[in-house]
């Protein structure tokens, strides 16, 4: 008797318990049917996600021009990736962030498909030629300093899912830049946010894993003087001569500033061929300004000199000849330190390159 009423109770147990589970499955259920789509989705946001990363590595090739006019360059560099689900191939869905002319990239992989690493990371190597742009920033030109960026970023999976890890970067030995200078390349990894739902009002602003590339460029300084900065000195101190003709060759030295002006107005006509349409005064164009403020002060005080000197159908009056020669010496040193002055202002940055 008491071991059926033992049986009874483990059956009575058992029949209770499988009716709480009945009745929870169902109101589960129920509520996952009734429940707003915009409350499924903030559920499926909230539940815990793996999120994959992925090692990255760049060794930058060369760099094979460098356009100023159209702000491009070419670059040509290898590129792999370590991963461990099978699931994703961040080597596929790779995209870059600031290609300049897509049809022209070449991608080839190193492999048919990702090898299997004996730590069982998946691995794949990309060689990539192609032109990339980064508008470039030209107020201390010709002493500015560039980067060259190449900027990728995966298209299919958010940062929520797949992370780029920076593993190494480096850099071709033999690797040469005609007309620049540069540095150790860096290579940073970070989350980006696009401030935008692309048009879809099922979903928020997204963010994805990006990758940059930067390698740091700058023109020797010494070249850059000698072919931009070095010809405007020239032109200058060939108008400074003009005061030390006599007051009574007015032909001569008026001819000397006005040629010496001209000159300048052709050297900045000729340096700015090779630069874009900017609507900004470059630290050159500065220097040709200066150029032409000197000249022009030049002109003026040969003028007064002139008038000073009183020549008149090649006659002049004695008196008058010695203050215009008087004035010819106290102009030609002032004009002259007001314009080593503004030039060595303008040409600070140069200064704080060379002390970096």
């Amino acid at each position: 008797m008491r071991q059926y009423k033992t049986h009874y109770k483990n059956k009575l147990i058992w029949l209770v318990l499988g009716l709480y589970w009945f009745v929870g499955v169902a109101c589960a259920n129920a509520l996952t049917l009734t429940m707003p789509d915009e409350v499924k989705r903030e559920v499926q946001q909230a539940a815990p996600v793996h999120m994959e990363e992925v090692k990255i590595g760049v060794y930058l090739n060369d760099v094979q021009s460098i356009d100023l006019k159209l702000h491009n360059y070419m670059v040509d560099f290898y590129i792999w990736f370590k991963w461990k689900n099978p699931e994703i191939n961040p080597a596929d869905t790779m995209e870059f962030v600031n290609h300049s002319e897509s049809w022209s990239t070449v991608m080839s992989n190193s492999f048919e498909k990702p090898e299997l690493l004996p730590d069982g990371s998946l691995y794949q190597v990309k060689h990539i030629q192609g032109k990339l742009s980064r508008k470039m920033d030209l107020h201390n030109y010709p002493f500015d300093k560039q980067i060259i960026q190449v900027v990728i970023e995966d298209a299919a999976n958010e940062s929520n899912k797949m992370r780029y890890v920076v593993e190494k970067v480096s850099v071709n030995s033999e690797l040469k830049l005609p007309g620049f200078l540069y540095k150790q390349p860096s290579l940073v990894a970070q989350d980006y946010t696009h401030q935008t739902d692309f048009g879809d009002p099922r979903t928020a602003a997204s963010t994805y894993s990006r990758i940059s590339l930067e390698l740091p460029i700058e023109r020797p300084h010494v070249n850059a003087f000698m072919k931009n900065i070095l010809p405007i000195l020239l032109a200058v101190v060939c108008c400074s001569l003009a005061f030390l003709l006599h007051p009574s060759l007015v032909d001569s030295r008026f001819q000397i500033a006005v040629v010496s002006l001209l000159s300048i107005v052709a050297l900045q006509m000729t340096s700015s061929q090779d630069l874009p349409t900017i609507e900004y005064m470059t630290l050159l164009d500065n220097l040709y300004v200066i150029g032409y403020f000197y000249c022009i002060c030049v002109v003026a005080a040969l003028t007064m000199s002139t008038k000073l000197a009183h020549i008149h159908d090649g006659e002049s009056d004695p008196q008058g000849m010695k203050q215009a020669i008087r004035f010819d010496r106290l102009m030609g040193v002032m004009c002259l330190l007001v314009y080593m002055a503004m030039t060595l202002y303008t040409m600070r940055p140069l200064f704080f390159g060379m002390l970096e």
